[in-house]
């Protein structure tokens, strides 16, 4: 059976509830009504928890999709990345869970400054991890045949991403400055 990419289909779902959490909670905080504190605070809460599950959901996606496609190495290498970064998102947002689970179960009136602040940083994170997904898929064609139809060149997008990845891994063997035969010019690219 030859099924289509899963994780793609998938990864809207935590991405959507990881907003909707930190926009329910930040609506909690400055909602007047204590009755409308209290729906934003549960619909922040179970928004939550099922971003944590969508997000387990997709990471097993992309194993298995990772598992039955065949990426260039230099492809290979911003997927790694892809997969570093989710797990550090997995983790915070594990973290996140845990932590308003706590604000939940206290019965706490009141979300704190220090929770908002480190949920919106796991919501820069969840936007960073799409967009970096997204240009993997558009920019290299990772898990999907290239169409080369896009709004910019190849090449265009393509140096976006590795500037991305030489920021986040400067030491990167593929594609590095340093690297012989490495492919941050065109004429390194298939």
């Amino acid at each position: 059976m030859n099924l289509p990419p899963i994780h793609p289909a998938l990864v809207h779902l935590p991405i959507a509830f990881v907003i909707l959490s930190v926009v329910a909670d930040f609506s909690a905080r400055v909602s007047k009504s204590e009755a409308r504190r209290a729906v934003w605070r549960t619909l922040g809460f179970w928004s939550l928890v099922a971003a944590l599950a969508g997000g387990v959901l997709t990471i097993a996606a992309g194993y298995l999709d990772l598992n039955r496609t065949s990426l260039s190495p230099e492809t290979s290498e911003l997927v790694r990345l892809h997969m570093q970064a989710g797990w550090t998102l997995a983790i915070a947002l594990a973290i996140l869970t845990a932590w308003r689970w706590l604000i939940w179960h206290r019965g706490q009136m009141t979300i704190n400054n220090s929770y908002l602040v480190a949920g919106s940083l796991v919501l820069a994170l969840t936007l960073f991890q799409g967009w970096y997904g997204g240009e993997m898929v558009y920019s290299y064609g990772a898990g999907v045949a290239p169409a080369g139809q896009g709004t910019e060149t190849v090449e265009t997008a393509r140096d976006r991403m590795i500037a991305v990845r030489d920021l986040l891994l400067p030491d990167s063997a593929i594609g590095a400055s340093e690297s012989p035969g490495g492919t941050n010019s065109a004429s390194g690219r298939e």
